[in-house]
C-alpha cells in the first residue's frame, strides 16, 4: 500500500519564500498543510494562492502550538505519515523522501534529518559557532532524557507516522518542541531513526531563534516532557 505523505509546514511572516516552498514539494507530496503563526505579511494569502490547506491563527502564538495544531489536524486525516518542513527554504526536497522511507517500510515510528550527520552548506547559519554549541548542549541534554541515539534535537525536517502522532501527548507553545518531540518519543517507546540531510542558506531573512534566550524557553519544555509519564 502507498503511505500518503503530508507535509506541514509551520510559518511566521515567510511571504517572501512560503510560495517558493510549496511549489518545490508538490510534486512528491499528497498533500500541505500550512499552519500560519499570527503573521503579519502575506504568508496565509500567498499559501492558499498554491491551493494548500491554510491554518491561520489570529495572532502569534508560537511554533509549538503550530505543529500540536498541524499533528492534530494530521491525525483526523487520510494521511500515513506527517513530516514537519520549515518555511524558510533551509531544508531540501531531496531529502523529504528518505526521510520518510524508514516509516514507508515500517522501519520506525519518527525519524529526524539530521544535519550533524549531514552536513551545513556554506553561509547556512549566521553566528555559526555559538547556534553550533547551543545545539551540541541542548542535543545531549535531549539524548540523556530520552535515551535515544539522537545527533540533532532542533531539526526542522521530522517524520512521524499517526501511531506517534497520537502517544507523543506535547505541550510545547513555543521553542522547545523539537526536544520535546524526541523526549517523548523515547519515553513513549517509539521506534526512532535519523537520516543525513544537507541544510541550506535562509531564502531570504534571518533566523528567528534567538541563541541566548533559547535555553531558557526549551530547557522548561525539555525538563516537563521527561517527568511526564
Amino acid at each position: 500500500m502507498n503511505k500518503k505523505l503530508l507535509a506541514l509546514i509551520p510559518a511566521y511572516n515567510e511571504e517572501k519564500s512560503i510560495k517558493v516552498v510549496i511549489e518545490n514539494i508538490k510534486d512528491i507530496v499528497d498533500g500541505i498543510l500550512v499552519v500560519d503563526d499570527g503573521s503579519s505579511d502575506n504568508t496565509t494569502k500567498y499559501a492558499k494562492e498554491c491551493g494548500v490547506e491554510v491554518i491561520t491563527f489570529e495572532e502569534n502564538k508560537g511554533k509549538g502550538v503550530a505543529i500540536r495544531e498541524g499533528y492534530k489536524y494530521f491525525t483526523n486525516s487520510e494521511y500515513d505519515i506527517c513530516f514537519i518542513f520549515d518555511a524558510d527554504g533551509q531544508y531540501r526536497k531531496e531529502d523529504i523522501l528518505p526521510v520518510c522511507e524508514p516509516i514507508i517500510n515500517d522501519e520506525a515510528d519518527i525519524v529526524v534529518g539530521s544535519r550533524f550527520l549531514g552536513e551545513y552548506t556554506e553561509g547556512a547559519n549566521i553566528n555559526y559557532k555559538i547556534r553550533i554549541m547551543c545545539n551540541n548542549i541542548s542535543t545531549t541534554v535531549t539524548r540523556i532524557m530520552s535515551g535515544l541515539p539522537t545527533t540533532d534535537s532542533q531539526s526542522g525536517l521530522v517524520a512521524i507516522n499517526k501511531y506517534a502522532a497520537k502517544q507523543l501527548d506535547l505541550n510545547a507553545d513555543r521553542w522547545g518542541i523539537h526536544q520535546e518531540i524526541i523526549i517523548r518519543a523515547g519515553k513513549k517507546g517509539l521506534r526512532y531513526k535519523e537520516v543525513p540531510i544537507i541544510f541550506e542558506k535562509r531564502m531570504h531573512g534571518v533566523s528567528r531563534l534567538k541563541v541566548l534566550k533559547y535555553p531558557f524557553t526549551a530547557f522548561p519544555v525539555m525538563v516537563k516532557a521527561w517527568i511526564r509519564k
